[in-house]
């Protein structure tokens, strides 16, 4: 089971985000599904802005889908 660590702040940067999400996929050797510049293809939003995914989010997990409109990046 995951531990949640309520200290840990949350930070939104896109271009931060993005480049940990290219750094993530490249080490782990994952294909790349969220959109480059984090403008879901969908709904327009941006995917690492406050309320999607934080930094640290994308740095340790595969973007898969908008956190907004729920679309799959992946079909």
């Amino acid at each position: 089971m995951t531990e949640v660590n309520f200290n840990e702040t949350s930070t939104y940067n896109v271009d931060a985000a993005c480049a940990a999400q290219d750094k993530y996929c490249e080490e782990l050797r994952f294909p790349h599904f969220a959109p480059y510049r984090g403008i879901c293809y969908t709904c327009g939003m941006q995917i690492y802005s406050n309320g999607g995914y934080s930094v640290e989010y994308a740095s340790k997990h595969l973007v898969t889908g908008c956190p907004f409109c729920h679309v799959s990046y992946v079909d």
